[in-house]
């Protein structure tokens, strides 16, 4: 056994002499690399893994009686959550749990609703204090869960049942702080949210009667939707629409012209004036169907006709005769002449289009925009008038297009009052806004770059390797020509005219004299 390890010793030492050293260090590195890596492993799979002893944020007081009875009893820990939670090894939490439990620890975690299974013995003032306490507790909890909020604090104060029928009845108040998350801001949505949640929680609460502040002491108010229209937040709304809209015409306006003068030849700025008034109309329309004739459509039609002719009175009495007459006036024609009367009745009812439009207008219409353009002439010369027309003319195109929807139509003059173009020098470069054009060019730079860099470390590792080859391999000396010599026999037999036809094959066709061979050695 001893003989072959030491055989087989001396054949890896064989191996590793004829290495080149470029090879044993990189035999050796990988070998150092995986035993590294393996020490590495068992140290990170030897430590033991840890979970919190509770879901529950806990105060400082019970962070450190916890800490206390872990230390004496010698069981490792970790505090964190900023000292509101602490761990301890995962094998050993269900038991540090049950003992930390028969000590009465945590002692703080507020009252449970399992609680009130169990009333007996409790009087009615005790009875309300528990149900205060845990309505506060799982209060406190749902607030916790909402985005944002690390830990709060509830106090409610519920009013006092009175036999009294009063006016104005008594309603309960709650006090709330939260603690916010670092870096965070509770939007108005939010803060609503937290009042209707301890509002929808406690009876008799309305919102009014609720408090919320931070750890800050910044006191956090309800705002209902009316309120909105008009706070700060509108106002900041509006303003990131308008710059948004401004932004979008002076990238586009920046891409078509500096494409024509050159990135750094051109610098736009652009100011509009926006109407965020938002309108709300009925509009009761009538309409005829035939709209040439104003006439409407015919759902009925009567005709009558009534003709009378002979002597005596006409219908209707005589003229200037009667109790409504007027004394001294002459009637129309003498009692018992000759009389005729005709009387012509057309009625028709005719059906026109009744229209009901409710039109909610956009509260986002351009009313005004301004475009001011500064253009770099060459160097050494100046813009000439064509060049200066044709900026002109885009402006005037972008004027035009933006007020359209304004319903106003301007004239040439108007429009060239809208716009200007400055040819001037520049002092400094344009500061332009690349997050919209120059990004995709930057990340193709960056991927070409990187293929750049493969392309050279692939070349200069075939350089390597075969310069490596070429250390390896020693130089071979050149193939020489075998000579056969000729066979002298004495007497031509027929085993010496076979050997002469043999070495004739072998000097004129050595291939097929190899393949000879093999078939003789096959077939014995």
């Amino acid at each position: 056994m001893n003989e072959r390890l030491l055989q087989y010793k001396e054949q890896v030492l064989t191996k590793w002499n004829q290495l080149s050293p470029k090879r044993r260090w990189m035999i050796s590195g990988i070998v150092l690399f995986l035993l590294i890596s393996l020490g590495l492993y068992i140290y990170i799979a030897s430590q033991p893994v840890y979970t919190p002893l509770y879901n529950q944020r806990l105060s400082e007081q019970e962070i450190g009686l916890i800490k206390q009875e872990l230390e004496s009893k010698n069981i490792p820990y970790r505090i964190t959550n900023n000292g509101t939670n602490i761990e301890v090894p995962q094998k050993l939490a269900q038991d540090v749990i049950v003992d930390l439990a028969a000590q009465g620890i945590p002692s703080q975690a507020g009252i449970n609703t399992e609680i009130f299974s169990n009333t007996l013995g409790v009087t009615d003032r005790q009875f309300d204090v528990m149900k205060k306490e845990a309505l506060q507790q799982e209060l406190r909890k749902m607030l916790e869960r909402v985005n944002g909020v690390r830990s709060a604090q509830v106090m409610i104060n519920l009013p006092e049942e009175s036999i009294w029928i009063t006016e104005k009845p008594e309603s309960a108040t709650a006090s709330v702080i939260v603690d916010v998350e670092p870096g965070t801001r509770l939007d108005q949505k939010q803060i609503n949210a937290l009042y209707l949640l301890v509002s929808r929680s406690v009876p008799k609460l309305p919102p009014d009667n609720i408090t919320i502040s931070d750890q800050y002491s910044n006191l956090l108010e309800w705002k209902d939707g009316t309120e909105t229209e008009g706070s700060l937040t509108s106002f900041e709304q509006q303003e990131k629409i308008r710059a948004n809209v401004e932004r979008e015409i002076q990238q586009n306006l920046y891409q078509l012209l500096g494409t024509m003068m050159g990135r750094d030849k051109v610098i736009v700025h652009t100011f509009i004036k926006m109407n965020f008034d938002k309108e709300n109309r009925v509009e009761n329309l009538v309409e005829a169907p035939d709209k040439e004739n104003n006439e409407g459509l015919i759902i009925s039609s009567q005709k009558s006709s009534k003709t009378f002719s002979g002597q005596g009175a006409p219908p209707g009495g005589i003229a200037g005769t009667g109790e409504n007459a007027v004394p001294g006036y002459p009637g129309s024609s003498p009692q018992g002449s000759n009389s005729q009367y005709e009387e012509l009745s057309d009625t028709i009812n005719r059906e026109v289009n009744r229209i009901t439009r409710n039109i909610t207008m956009s509260p986002y219409k351009i009313e005004d925009i301004t475009i001011n353009v500064g253009v770099e002439p060459p160097e050494g010369g100046q813009l000439d008038d064509q060049t200066i027309e044709s900026i002109k003319q885009v402006l005037r195109n972008v004027v035009r297009v933006t007020l359209s929807d304004s319903g106003v139509q301007l004239t040439q003059e108007e429009l060239d009052q809208h716009i200007s173009v400055l040819p001037r020098q520049f002092s400094g470069k344009v500061a332009v806004d690349s997050s919209t054009d120059l990004t995709p060019y930057l990340y193709g730079a960056g991927a070409i770059a990187l293929l750049a860099l493969g392309a050279v470390a692939f070349l200069i590792y075939r350089r390597r390797q075969a310069k490596l080859q070429e250390e390896e391999v020693p130089d071979l000396m050149p193939p020489q020509p075998m000579e056969i010599p000729d066979l002298t026999y004495q007497e031509d037999t027929d085993q010496v005219v076979v050997r002469k036809q043999l070495e004739k094959l072998a000097r004129s066709k050595p291939d097929e004299f190899v393949v000879l061979l093999r078939t003789w050695l096959a077939e014995d």
